[in-house]
């Protein structure tokens, strides 16, 4: 790669593309690439590899959308351009966990890429709140196995015959709490019982890919 005379400011970006290069062995960026990601960026969080692998999605969904105009279907939103969410439907009472990959989640035309599949799985149920108000409520009434729910309103109910459980529940929005001490086939199962109670098909509607 031939060397750039830049500014000192940019130097930290050439040194930061020169070592992604060298321990992941993946993808060399030159400056240009790497300034179109960061033009792309959408939070602080997101890593540049989050940012590539939402714009290849919404390349994709605009190729097979197509210029289609006026208001869209459920079943057409669901295939329409892809784009980050809106800046209010972020999980604000997520814990920061260990990153473990990168995990879609996409409901409609709205995607962003999880650090763990717990992250995943509560952001999908804090966008299905938001887009389809009262699905929590709706939710807390199916049980979710074990002597479990799947949300409640406080700590002790989620647990209903493990109250000494209590310290595990998780806050989910102002008003909810979730059970999160779930394995990979329990959480698929409850975002697919969400999706029944509010009319989607998950898989198609709602993705999420743990």
């Amino acid at each position: 790669m031939t060397k750039l005379n830049i500014p000192y400011k940019e130097k930290w970006m050439e040194a930061g593309m020169r070592q992604m290069d060298e321990e992941t062995g993946w993808l060399k960026l030159d400056l240009d690439a790497h300034r179109a990601l960061e033009a792309r960026r959408v939070s602080l969080e997101e890593s540049q590899l989050d940012i590539l692998k939402r714009a290849l999605l919404r390349a994709d969904g605009t190729a097979s959308a197509g210029s289609t105009a006026g208001p869209m279907s459920r079943k057409q939103a669901a295939h329409s351009p892809l784009k980050a969410p809106p800046a209010d439907w972020h999980d604000k009472f997520g814990e920061c966990d260990r990153r473990t990959g990168h995990f879609q989640v996409q409901l409609h035309d709205y995607v962003q890429f999880a650090d763990s599949q717990k992250a995943a799985y509560r952001l999908a149920l804090v966008w299905m709140e938001k887009t389809y108000p009262g699905t929590l409520a709706r939710l807390a009434s199916h049980p979710g196995g074990r002597g479990r729910r799947i949300v409640a309103a406080d700590q002790e109910t989620l647990y209903t015959r493990s109250p000494e459980l209590a310290k595990m529940a998780e806050k989910l929005t102002d008003d909810w709490y979730v059970d999160v001490n779930l394995s990979k086939a329990q959480k698929l199962s409850r975002l697919r019982t969400a999706c029944r109670i509010t009319g989607l098909e998950f898989g198609k509607d709602l993705v999420v890919d743990i």
